[in-house]
């Protein structure tokens, strides 16, 4: 299935759930459905047959535990990954470290600190902060996330993986690691005490995804960055 065809209906729902929060305050039920303006599959073509995208789930802090909504397809992603990405990327907003602590596995967020010489969680929270304002050319609050895609753990991206073991073998070698993705992630922002909405990785040259690898160590999901 087209991924920009796909972005393109998440972001409109994306949309649509952001001015129906704003004009509503009562409580929604959070809900599986078709990608907007995708048809529905023929019946005789199994749901688990089409690609990433030809179904949504709209988590929010309306019906869910996240702080901004994101938009997932549920058969490939959990909500517990998908909370685990968007603290990881909310942290930059909110400026609490205890979100980047609770989405980075531990050893890996040491293994940051380390590589960089940062004696703490805030220091690198404001050094990714700074390097994704070198993107917007402004400061700017991150408001809705779009997963868009993944690369899952096969002989066809093992090249993509690669960089992510090694991140993990060097922080943590015995990690229990039963579960490997890596998600295309994209931000909506707007400039801080500004309106509007805009793609965090939307430039003149194109559109770059934020590419998350999210690993299941122990029975929980952790970004590996």
């Amino acid at each position: 299935m087209n991924k920009f065809i796909i972005r393109a209906a998440a972001f409109m729902a994306a949309a649509a759930i952001s001015v129906s929060a704003v004009s509503c305050g009562d409580k929604k039920d959070e809900h599986d459905h078709n990608m907007v303006g995708i048809d529905a599959p023929d019946e005789n073509v199994g749901l688990n047959d089409l690609g990433y995208g030809a179904t949504q789930k709209d988590d929010t802090p309306e019906n869910s535990d996240v702080p901004v909504g994101v938009t997932y397809d549920p058969r490939y992603m959990t909500h517990e990954e998908a909370a685990k990405v968007v603290d990881y990327l909310y942290s930059m907003t909110s400026k609490e470290t205890s979100r980047i602590e609770n989405a980075l596995y531990p050893p890996v967020l040491a293994l940051d600190l380390d590589r960089v010489n940062m004696t703490s969680s805030q220091e690198f929270l404001d050094s990714l902060y700074d390097m994704y304002k070198e993107s917007t050319g402004v400061d700017f609050d991150i408001t809705y996330v779009l997963v868009d895609d993944i690369l899952e753990d096969n002989e066809e991206n093992s090249s993509e993986f690669a960089g992510y073991d090694d991140i993990l073998k060097k922080a943590d070698p015995d990690a229990n690691v039963t579960e490997k993705k890596i998600f295309m992630v994209n931000c909506v922002y707007r400039e801080k005490g500004g309106n509007g909405s805009k793609l965090l990785r939307k430039t003149s040259s194109g559109e770059h995804y934020i590419y998350t690898a999210v690993y299941t160590i122990d029975g929980e999901p952790y970004i590996i960055a």
